[in-house]
């Protein structure tokens, strides 16, 4: 009875576990993990090209054909779930004839957010066992030879799965996706934001909203709060994802937007007859690239320190850490989307603070939540409806943090796609203090 949590890897994992997870790993480069998130790397000789509308929209428009209704088999209620835990975690590479590879206690970047969200998974699955849940978790190292995503659709071994939850990159999700459909399993991309060309698949969920998801809100926010006549859009075309997150603000907004193209930086008196200091200057800036964008902040601010500036970016600024100094920027406010938002003073997120640090040890980053609430949210859909679930999904309360919103998503002649989270929160800095509400 109760959760069997099992592991599809060599016996030496548990001297891993207990030599390299229990040390506490560090946390990823936050700007790396982003980069890795929306494939900011650029190949040295491909052409930039400018921005342009995307082929396809997963969002609802009005038009002319009619959607089809989302028709699912059957649920299977069963006394005992399984579920695959696909992650990375290199074990390979980081243990070698029973012995750590790497040196100073300190995990390598690349391997973190696998780990984290890996202890994620763990706690969650103590928690499951406290609460009576029936449930055979398998974790599968997807770096281990035999064990990528190809090579488990290929043995058979995700086969009697009723429930897969990848912690993938994009390379790697359309062969799971597809397995899922051919099956009538359920799919959770955890991570990524990538939808990775999947289309017409009812079992695939993404929890990482799209970069196009994200420059949707935070337009809509923007126009909300200040009307579309007096919004500058400050972009660029000469990189690949910031001309595609270009591209995603301005569909059906073309001729919104005063258009400021920062391709190369303009002098301060091209810019001045567009400000006005004796109110707010709003700009939306789909720039995902943080170095870039934090550049860009700071000669506004320095160049117009007599203006107030409000700014609309990207989700990766999260990362930018000169928004937490109260001395950096005092009159601009920068807003961004992202979808979660973990607050540490609430009773449960210390609860699970005080487990990791006695199963784990080491600081808590957010791989952690995020493994924890999706295996937690999920097992109790299974638990409560059965293998397909999907039409249930509204049905969020088990979820401890984050209230997923997963909604169908659709291209423009109304052809389905996929399922996707659009729960976002809306975060403001301003002199180093921050406040977070749901948009």
């Amino acid at each position: 009875m109760g959760v069997i949590f099992r592991k599809y890897m060599k016996p030496r994992f548990f001297l891993f576990i207990l030599s390299c997870i229990l040390l506490g790993a560090p946390q990823q480069s936050k700007a790396q993990f982003w980069k890795k998130l929306f494939g900011t790397e650029e190949k040295k000789k491909s052409k930039k090209k400018p921005a342009t509308k995307p082929k396809e929209k997963p969002a609802v428009e009005a038009g002319k054909k009619k959607r089809k209704t989302l028709e699912y088999p059957a649920s299977k209620v069963k006394t005992r779930y399984r579920i695959d835990v696909l992650v990375p975690l290199y074990l390979d590479e980081l243990v070698q004839n029973n012995k750590v590879t790497f040196k100073d206690r300190k995990v390598p970047e690349k391997a973190v957010t696998g780990l984290s969200f890996y202890e994620g998974i763990k706690l969650a699955s103590d928690t499951l066992t406290a609460l009576g849940y029936n449930a055979d978790i398998f974790i599968h190292d997807i770096t281990q030879k035999g064990l990528s995503p190809e090579e488990l659709v290929k043995s058979s071994a995700l086969n009697e799965s009723d429930l897969i939850i990848g912690a993938l990159q994009s390379s790697q999700i359309k062969e799971i996706a597809d397995f899922a459909k051919k099956n009538q399993i359920n799919f959770i991309s955890a991570i990524s934001p990538s939808a990775a060309d999947v289309k017409d698949n009812l079992y695939f969920t993404m929890l990482q909203p799209t970069l196009e998801k994200h420059c949707e809100r935070i337009k809509e926010a923007a126009v909300k709060k200040h009307g579309n006549k007096n919004i500058l859009l400050l972009y660029r075309t000469n990189n690949s994802v910031d001309s595609v997150a270009a591209g995603y603000t301005l569909q059906n907004d073309e001729k919104t937007f005063h258009k400021i193209l920062w391709n190369k930086a303009p002098k301060r008196s091209e810019l001045e007859h567009l400000f006005d200091s004796s109110k707010e200057n709003v700009i939306i800036m789909p720039v995902v690239d943080n170095s870039f964008a934090e550049s860009i902040v700071q000669q506004l601010s320095s160049w117009f320190p007599e203006h107030r500036f409000e700014i609309y970016g990207m989700p990766s600024w999260k990362f930018i850490s000169t928004l937490r100094k109260s001395e950096a920027y005092p009159n601009i406010a920068v807003y961004f989307t992202s979808p979660f938002y973990y607050d540490l003073t609430t009773s449960a997120a210390q609860t699970l603070a005080s487990n990791h640090r006695k199963q784990f040890g080491g600081r808590m980053g957010e791989m952690v939540f995020r493994g924890y609430e999706v295996l937690c949210w999920y097992a109790y859909l299974l638990q409560r409806y059965g293998t397909i679930y999907n039409a249930r999904q509204s049905d969020n309360k088990a979820a401890p943090f984050t209230k997923f919103e997963i909604k169908p998503q659709w291209n423009q002649q109304q052809h389905f796609l996929y399922q996707e989270n659009e729960h976002l929160y809306i975060y403001r800095y301003q002199s180093g203090s921050f406040v977070v509400n749901a948009l």
